[in-house]
């Protein structure tokens, strides 16, 4: 029986692979952030406003025109307590499962827009050498909506603005800070250079 279940996976594997319905690859690129703060005297202040990002995609296609783009990004932000000025290291991993609708001829062609919810999770926070991640909130849920752009067969240049809804950290008086910016990257569709096609 398990082995009849394999073959059945191998087979639909190889039939979504050949109608080109699902596609995967390596996003590379940058995320501009800034910090709202509901309150100016303890407030979040960001000390270098970008940070290198970089993670993969999976994408899948119901139709020429639609379709799902997930990605997985990991970025590590920088930022500043005021009035203390205590400086803080954030590492967070997002999953932004978002719908695509694609402009081109045919998807995958051409320009394009997305917009979808972003699950951001915080894997690690340092100050001053020390973990303090107990101190913020460790998931955020956030929206994007960006466009893009597939410049050749299997490279997207890609623009995606970003608010996080919940707040990453609430200040002592209950006012809150959320991240908001944009990201912008190359996409490198491997799945069309490993096909050739």
């Amino acid at each position: 029986m398990r082995k009849l279940l394999y073959i059945f996976a191998f087979l639909f594997t190889c039939y979504v692979s050949g109608q080109q319905e699902f596609s995967y690859g390596v996003v590379i690129g940058n995320s501009f952030y800034t910090i709202a703060n509901n309150n100016g005297t303890n407030s979040m202040n960001t000390d270098d406003y970008s940070t290198f990002t970089f993670g993969g995609y999976g994408e899948y296609n119901f139709t020429e025109k639609t379709g799902i783009k997930t990605e997985i990004l990991f970025a590590k932000n920088t930022f500043l307590y005021y009035p203390t000025k205590q400086p803080f290291e954030m590492n967070i991993l997002s999953i932004s499962p978002n719908f695509k609708y694609d402009f081109g001829e045919t998807y995958r062609d051409g320009f394009y827009m997305l917009a979808g919810p972003k699950l951001a999770f915080i894997t690690g926070v340092k100050s001053e050498g020390e973990d303090v991640k107990d101190s913020f909130e460790t998931f955020n849920l956030g929206a994007q909506l960006g466009f893009g752009w597939r410049i050749l067969k299997f490279f997207d240049i890609q623009t995606k603005l970003d608010y996080e809804l919940t707040p990453f950290f609430k200040l002592n008086n209950g006012n809150k800070s959320n991240f908001f910016g944009a990201v912008i990257s190359a996409n490198i569709d491997l799945s069309r250079v490993l096909s050739n096609n």
